[in-house]
C-alpha cells in the first residue's frame, strides 16, 4: 500500500469514527480510542493516552499475567487430607485456587472423589471438616474497591483459595466461599454414610497436614482462561490472578503484573492502575494505548494461535456471540460493561489480510447499553474496512 493511499484511508477512518463519537448522546461522554496497524503506525487516536475505566477490558492484563506466571498447561489442585488426633480424624479440604471446582461449566466432579477415596480407605467416621484456604495469604475475599451495590450478585462472588460451584447459591453469591465448600463436603460425607460429629471450620495459617488422601485437578489454565475472556467471568479472573503469585495476595500479584506489563508488553507504567483482577472495580484505570500494547503481545507469532482460541470471537461462544457477525473468523476481542462504561478492544484482520489493533473505551455516558454497544461495534466495523 502506498503512503498516499494509506493516508487517504486513515483520513477516511478518522472521519467515520469522529462522526460516530460525536453523535448524541455520546457527544457528552468521554471516549478513549487507539487504532494501530500491523507495523505499529497509529491510524486513529482520540485521547488514547488518557486513563479510562476499562470494566472487563482489565481482564486482558490479568489473563496475560496468569499465563506469564503459571503457563498455559498449569492445572490447579483441590486436595483432601486427614489429620489424626485424640478426638478422631479431621478431614481437610485444601484449596489450590481452582475456580472451576464443583462447577458444571468445566464438568468438575466436585467432592465425589473425596468421599469415594475415604470409603476406600475404610473411613466411616470423621470429626471436623476443615476448609484450608491458607494458599491465599492476604485474606482479602472481597476487594475493597468493589461497589457495595454490586454485592451479593452472582458476578461479585467472594474470592478465596477454595471455590464450590462458582461460589453461587440460589442466584446469589455465598457469604463465605471456604465454609460453603466445606459444608458441601460435610453433606456429601453424610450422604456417603461417613459420620461427622464435629464442626465445619476454617484454617488460614499455612501448615503441613499429616496424611494426603487424594486431589481433584482443574482443567488446564488454557481452558480456564476461556471462561475469563470469552465469558468475562469475574470469579475466575480474580482467583486466577491471585493464584499467579506464590503468596496468593493481591499485592504480590499486582507486582508481578506490573513487571510483566512494563518489561514484556512494554506498557508505560503511568498508563495503568488496577485494584482488582476482573475490572468490576470502578477504580481500575488504563489507557487505550496500553491495552493495544497487551493485544500486540498476545498476537506475537509465538503466542497468536493460543490467544485466538482463548479470546471471544464474533459468532462464537462468549460475549461477542451476537455481535459483529460480519467479522466472524477475522476478529478476536474483549468486551467490558459497567454502569456508564462500555469497552471493546481487539485484533481484526483488515481487508488486506494484515492485523489491526484497537481499543475503544467509552466512559461517563447516559445511553442504554444497546445503543452504546451499537456505537462501539460501528467503530470496529469501520476499522475492519481499512
Amino acid at each position: 500500500m502506498s503512503l498516499l493511499l494509506a493516508a487517504i484511508l486513515a483520513t477516511s477512518l478518522g472521519t467515520s469514527i469522529d462522526q460516530i463519537i460525536a453523535t448524541p448522546p455520546f457527544d457528552h461522554a468521554v471516549w478513549g480510542i487507539e487504532v494501530e496497524d500491523e507495523a505499529g503506525s497509529v491510524l486513529y487516536a482520540h485521547d488514547a493516552h488518557v486513563l479510562m475505566i476499562p470494566a472487563s477490558n482489565r481482564k486482558l492484563f490479568s489473563a496475560a499475567t496468569d499465563v506469564n506466571c503459571l503457563g498455559l498447561d498449569a492445572r490447579l489442585s483441590t486436595e483432601l487430607w486427614l489429620d489424626h488426633h485424640i478426638d478422631g480424624d479431621d478431614v481437610i479440604l485444601r484449596g489450590g485456587g481452582d475456580p472451576s471446582f464443583a462447577s458444571d461449566r468445566h464438568e468438575s466432579p466436585g467432592v465425589a472423589p473425596f468421599v469415594a477415596a475415604l470409603r476406600a480407605r475404610g473411613v466411616r467416621h470423621v470429626h471436623d471438616v476443615i476448609a484450608d484456604v491458607s494458599l491465599f495469604s492476604d485474606r482479602v475475599t472481597v476487594p475493597g474497591s468493589w461497589k457495595v451495590g454490586n454485592l451479593p450478585a452472582d458476578y461479585s462472588a467472594p474470592v478465596d483459595a477454595l471455590a464450590y460451584d462458582e461460589n453461587v447459591f440460589a442466584g446469589e453469591s455465598v457469604p463465605d466461599a471456604a465454609l460453603f465448600a466445606a459444608q458441601q463436603l460435610r453433606e456429601a460425607l453424610v450422604m456417603g454414610r461417613i459420620g461427622v460429629d464435629g464442626a465445619v471450620k476454617l484454617n488460614t495459617a499455612p501448615r503441613v497436614w499429616p496424611a494426603f488422601v487424594t486431589s481433584v485437578k482443574s482443567p488446564m489454565l488454557f481452558q480456564l482462561l476461556t471462561t475469563v475472556l470469552k465469558n468475562s467471568h469475574n470469579l475466575y479472573a480474580e482467583m486466577l490472578f491471585k493464584r499467579s503469585s506464590s503468596t496468593g495476595s493481591y499485592a504480590d500479584s499486582e507486582d508481578l503484573e506490573r513487571r510483566f506489563a512494563t518489561d514484556e508488553a512494554r506498557v508505560d507504567p503511568a498508563e495503568f492502575r488496577f485494584v482488582d483482577g476482573s475490572g468490576l472495580a470502578p477504580d481500575d484505570l488504563v489507557t487505550p494505548a496500553a491495552v493495544v500494547k497487551v493485544l500486540r503481545w498476545m498476537n506475537a507469532p509465538e503466542r497468536r494461535g493460543n490467544w485466538w482460541l482463548i479470546l471471544a470471537q464474533p459468532g462464537s461462544e462468549g460475549t461477542l456471540h451476537n455481535r459483529l457477525p460480519d467479522l466472524a473468523g477475522r476478529m478476536i476481542g474483549k468486551t467490558g460493561s459497567l454502569n456508564g462504561v462500555n469497552a471493546l478492544s481487539g485484533i481484526v484482520r483488515g481487508s488486506d489480510g494484515k492485523y489491526r489493533y484497537f481499543s475503544i473505551i467509552l466512559n461517563h455516558h447516559l445511553a442504554n447499553t444497546r445503543d452504546a454497544l451499537h456505537a462501539l461495534d460501528a467503530i470496529a466495523e469501520e476499522i475492519a474496512k481499512f
